[in-house]
């Protein structure tokens, strides 16, 4: 397992433990609301008595009030009676009367704004549930509450301070529990980084040897076919991949090039030089290494062009290739066929591969194709100088060969003077073409080059010119995003392989010492064979050591995140850890028992499925057999059967045979029945003869009798003579009912056509009816005939009847189609 994947499933797992721990630590918080609302509770409580205890003062000023009011009152009413009785009431007695008015007036006002607060408070201790009428046993229950909020208050403080304790143990093995993830977590990252860097680093080397390696080997393989010494293959290897990047190709190709061409008999110096131009060549126009590289050949070794021309030749091509259809990458493919028969006429050089370049792509003109072209061209070829050539044309008056001697010593090619001597032998008229060759292709070839004869001359003379024109396509080329991308990859690929070549000296040192040591090891081990033997015996043993050891530390890093775990969750539950190793060891044992019993299915699948499929198909088997075969399977369904069936089928695997089992213990009933039934045999005869016995006395003593049999005998008579006189009786009926029957058969016989006449008629009369009742009723018909004038009466007569017919035949399938039992009488 990836090591960065297990340390992200044992941080999950970690934060799966700690969310009921988060839990609890949100437990304190809501311990701290319960304690807010107790003491807003308690607040209530002491509001409400504050509420009693001014009610009780305000209800005592109250009175003081009043009583004040109405001693003012009475002073004001005297001294108003005392200035009524006097004439010349005083100032001094005016002023007292107002002062003592307005005593009276504000001690009113006091006394209604009392009124009205003790009223708003009466309200208020109502609303709190505490009657103004009973304030002593209020008051009592206040405190008692008091008393019990604060209790709870001290309980619920303690529980915070509980929870808080919890809490704090919990952020401590949060911590730890963090704490040792970090460390686990950075030894993982800092190996895992170690080794990624390792491989970031020994990637490019071990890429470079590699590749180096096997370009080696290729050049080897060439120059074994060359004969070549190692110095020799090393140098046009390093050639090689000069040519690579100056052609934008990867080094292999071009040893694939380099070997078509030493496999065609080319030197494989001249091959690698060859290289660079075709592999430009093959950048510049997309056409494959392997053709080109055996047109340039076939240029070279049959029309004997230099191998330091290969450039010209590909730009020859190239430039003709360019002049029409015909493209470069065409005449790949059918120039050696070519050459070699242009080389039979007498041709070489550049010139030779301009002209049959310029061949090509005229007789593209009248073919379909290149590869047409291609055949026709090569076909005129081999008819210049065939037999069957010259003996037509010397019908026609000319000596041919003489002809095209002439042609050739005035400086024309074989294409160009076989063409001007068959326009000339048929005088311009080309549809008797069919009269010098016979052959449809040749036609085809010759047809076109005729016809553009200048044309074929225009191009030849441009492509024999041609320079640098696969150079220039070339560069054009290499401005292509995909070239540019191709390039990079390429000097990537030579980089390698170059710096591979550097290491290879190095890497085969390496290889030869280790190949020396292990000859070493081998033939010490051939000469000491029993000490060979301890010591492998004992390195197996440390390896085997090293291995346990390694697995063990790894199982014990895989734990050392779940056991921090699990004493975090016991710390912070303030449990043991055996309850909770416990809980884990559950878990852990049921995901073992889903994972064996998931491979027991998996291994065992064929005789699951196998079962299965024997369910299915009997299925299948009901359902085809239609609702029959449906209801049958229902009725022969067993839940129980299909239960027996599917436990025995997983018995069978862990080796269970329970038919053969049910079987046996079946059969050991039946045994152990049948020892029972016969053991008991005895006991069943002496009941048996000890009835009969008794039955016998019984029967002789009740009838006085000594012979119970003259008796039985005589009762037997009397039940002969009883039946007899049964059957003597009731002799007459069945002769009675056969006559019924008989006179109903008649009767239904001579009006065996009315009743069927009838049904029909009831049944036409009455559509409602059921079919079961159409011969109940006897309907008739009453029909009124009104001839007109000139009918004729037969005509009249014959339409009733055919009416009545049609009628008849309606009513007879409508019966038919009843499902209506129908009556005995009516199928006699």
């Amino acid at each position: 397992m990836d090591r960065n994947l297990r340390i992200r499933m044992l941080l999950e797992a970690g934060d799966r433990v700690t969310g009921p721990l988060r839990a609890i630590a949100g437990g304190s918080t809501k311990a701290a609301q319960a304690l807010r609302l107790t003491r807003d509770s308690l607040k209530a409580i002491e509001r409400a008595q504050g509420d009693i205890a001014g009610f009780r003062a305000l209800k005592t000023g109250l009175r003081s009030t009043e009583q004040q009011m109405q001693s003012a009152r009475q002073n004001a009413s005297a001294l108003g009676r005392q200035m009524a009785e006097t004439a010349e009431p005083t100032r001094a007695m005016t002023r007292e009367f107002a002062k003592a008015k307005a005593e009276a007036a504000k001690l009113e006002r006091q006394h209604q704004a009392e009124t009205r607060e003790l009223g708003t408070l009466r309200d208020r201790l109502r609303e709190a549930g505490v009657a103004t009428t009973d304030l002593a046993r209020h008051e009592r229950d206040l405190r008692n509450s008091a008393r019990e909020t604060n209790q709870e208050i001290a309980e619920q403080e303690r529980r915070v301070s509980r929870l808080a304790d919890r809490e704090r143990r919990m952020a401590t093995g949060r911590a730890r529990f963090a704490r040792m993830q970090g460390v686990a977590t950075g030894l993982a990252a800092g190996g895992a980084a170690a080794i990624g860097t390792g491989m970031a680093m020994a990637t490019p080397l071990i890429g470079s040897i590699k590749a180096a390696q096997e370009y080696q080997s290729v050049m080897t393989d060439i120059g074994q076919k060359a004969d070549l010494s190692r110095a020799a293959s090393d140098k046009l290897g390093r050639n090689l991949l000069v040519s690579a990047r100056a052609a934008n190709q990867m080094p292999a190709d071009l040893q694939a090039g380099v070997d078509a061409l030493a496999g065609l008999g080319a030197k494989v110096p001249d091959a690698v030089k060859m290289m660079t131009p075709i592999g430009r060549a093959a950048t510049a126009y997309k056409a494959e290494i392997a053709d080109l590289s055996a047109a340039a050949f076939a240029a070279t070794d049959n029309l004997k062009v230099p191998v330091a021309q290969t450039g010209k030749i590909i730009d020859v091509m190239a430039s003709a290739g360019k002049a029409g259809a015909f493209e470069i990458k065409d005449m790949a493919q059918y120039f050696p066929a070519l050459t070699a028969a242009y080389q039979g006429l007498g041709q070489t050089g550049i010139g030779a591969v301009a002209d049959l370049a310029a061949g090509l792509q005229i007789a593209r003109k009248g073919a379909g194709d290149a590869a047409s072209a291609g055949s026709n061209l090569a076909n005129i070829l081999q008819k210049i100088a065939s037999p069957a050539t010259n003996k037509a044309f010397e019908k026609m008056g000319v000596d041919l060969p003489k002809a095209l001697k002439k042609a050739y010593s005035e400086g024309k090619t074989p294409l160009e003077a076989i063409a001007e001597l068959t326009n000339k032998t048929l005088k311009g008229d080309l549809s008797k073409l069919g009269y010098l060759f016979e052959d449809a292709q040749v036609q085809q070839g010759l047809r076109p080059l005729i016809q553009n004869m200048e044309e074929f001359r225009k191009i030849r003379a441009e492509a024999s010119k041609a320079g640098g024109t696969t150079d220039r396509d070339f560069a054009d080329r290499m401005k292509d995003s995909a070239e540019q991308s191709k390039q990079l990859k390429i000097n990537a690929t030579t980089l390698a392989i170059t710096l591979g070549s550097q290491l290879l000296p190095t890497v085969n040192a390496v290889v030869k010492r280790a190949n020396a040591f292990a000859t070493w090891i081998g033939d010490v081990a051939n000469r000491y064979p029993n000490a060979t033997k301890a010591i492998a015996v004992g390195a197996a043993a440390f390896a085997g050591l090293f291995f346990i050891l390694g697995g063990g530390a790894i199982v014990i890093a895989g734990l050392v995140a779940p056991f921090s775990a699990l004493a975090f969750a016991a710390g912070a539950l303030g449990i043991g850890m055996l309850p909770v190793i416990g809980i884990a060891l559950g878990v852990v044992a049921g995901i073992v028992a889903i994972g064996a019993a998931a491979y027991l299915i998996y291994a065992n699948w064929g005789a699951i499925s196998g079962w299965f499929a024997g369910v299915w198909n009997g299925i299948k088997a009901g359902f085809a057999g239609g609702i029959a075969g449906v209801a049958g399977m229902l009725l022969n369904f067993s839940p129980v059967g299909l239960v027996y069936s599917g436990v025995a089928a997983l018995l069978s695997l862990f080796g269970v045979q329970l038919p053969a089992r049910l079987t046996e213990a079946g059969r050991h009933m039946m045994q152990g029945l049948v020892n029972g039934l016969l053991s008991g045999l005895r006991w069943v005869v002496t009941a048996v003869t000890s009835v009969a016995s008794t039955a016998s006395g019984a029967f002789r003593k009740a009838l006085g009798i000594k012979s119970p049999s003259r008796v039985f005998m005589g009762f037997g008579g009397h039940i002969v003579d009883g039946l007899t006189n049964g059957i003597a009786a009731q002799e007459g009926e069945p002769v009675r009912r056969m006559d019924r029957l008989s006179s109903r058969l008649t009767a239904a016989m001579v009006t065996g056509s009315a009743i069927p006449a009838m049904a029909v008629a009831g049944s036409a009369s009455t559509p409602s009816a059921p079919a079961g009742n159409a011969g109940a009723s006897s309907p008739s018909y009453v029909i009124h005939i009104n001839q007109q004038p000139g009918q004729d009466s037969q005509a009249l007569a014959r339409a009733v009847a055919d009416e009545l017919d049609r009628r008849d035949r309606e009513t007879a399938a409508r019966g038919r189609s009843s499902f209506a039992d129908t009556p005995d009488y009516e199928t006699v």
